[in-house]
């Protein structure tokens, strides 16, 4: 069987509903599987029902936006019991993102003066299309031709997330860990990609002083070296390693939707280090 802990859904930005996610895993020889919205976990119970009537394993995962020393970073975190200090982070980081098309919308006045905040916020979309809210106003209002075109948007008008006070990583990992979950770093070549081997094994080393226990080490399209250097280094350390396909459906990777369907990467248990992620005698 095949492992993805890094399915999204409708209940972010995912083009699936929790049901149809669970289906594409057992249609895909995934046996082991996580849901991981972005900040949030409500599509959870629905994704766990359905795997288990597919003879799938699930365990409860949620991906939280974060900063480190000047960086974005995404930690995944994994059977964890939600907490209202959980809840607390996840909450803050969603209205942080609703603000920042609030201020896309602002900044693009001037020039689209067709455009309103008072309509964003009155704006109802069908969410099994993925995406956000800011995207789907952008294309009604015609500004954009499609929801991948509204994306580069935020960059240049200068939205970045750095600008915004999105929690630590350390209260992340924090938070996760006091409601007895397991803290895991998402995709690390979409922020370590230019760094040396000592850099990244320090900023490895570093996170790991936070609390965090493992890395997503296979990941869709992520260079071959960063991700041999990455397995080396969990075994070196004996911290976790897992992988995930980043599935949004038909969302979000348009361009090469093939290479992030899930199951994409056929990893097995056996090329993983998953330590009690999961019991043993469900990995047979």
């Amino acid at each position: 069987m095949f492992v993805d802990l890094h399915i999204h859904s409708y209940f972010s930005d995912g083009a699936m509903t929790p049901e149809e996610a669970a289906r594409a895993c057992r249609d895909n020889g995934v046996g082991l599987a996580a849901l991981c919205d972005h900040n949030s976990w409500l599509g959870a119970e629905r994704f766990a029902d359905a795997c288990r009537e597919l003879g799938v394993t699930a365990i409860r995962g949620c991906e939280f936006d974060c900063h480190w020393e000047g960086r974005q970073l995404h930690i995944l975190g994994y059977r964890f019991t939600p907490t209202p200090e959980l809840a607390d982070v996840a909450h803050r980081s969603r209205e942080l993102l609703l603000r920042m098309s609030d201020d896309l919308i602002k900044r693009m006045r001037p020039e689209h003066p067709e455009l309103s905040l008072e309509e964003l916020h009155a704006f109802r979309y069908d969410p099994i299309k993925g995406g956000w809210a800011g995207l789907h106003y952008l294309l009604k209002k015609g500004v954009t031709a499609s929801l991948s075109e509204g994306m580069p948007l935020y960059a240049r008008y200068g939205l970045d997330y750095a600008s915004y006070p999105f929690p630590a990583a350390s209260e992340v990992i924090s938070a996760i860990r006091a409601a007895g979950g397991v803290p895991i770093l998402a995709h690390p070549g979409a922020y370590f990609k230019e760094l040396s081997l000592r850099e990244l094994y320090a900023a490895y080393d570093a996170l790991r002083a936070l609390g965090l226990m493992g890395i997503e080490a296979y990941y869709p399209r992520q260079d071959k070296t960063l991700t041999f250097r990455t397995q080396v280094y969990c075994e070196r350390n004996k911290c976790l390693m897992t992988s995930g396909s980043d599935s949004h459906g038909l969302f979000a990777h348009t361009d090469g939707y093939r290479q992030y369907q899930i199951g994409i990467l056929m990893t097995e248990p056996r090329q993983l280090q998953l330590g009690d992620l999961v019991p043993a005698e469900q990995l047979l």
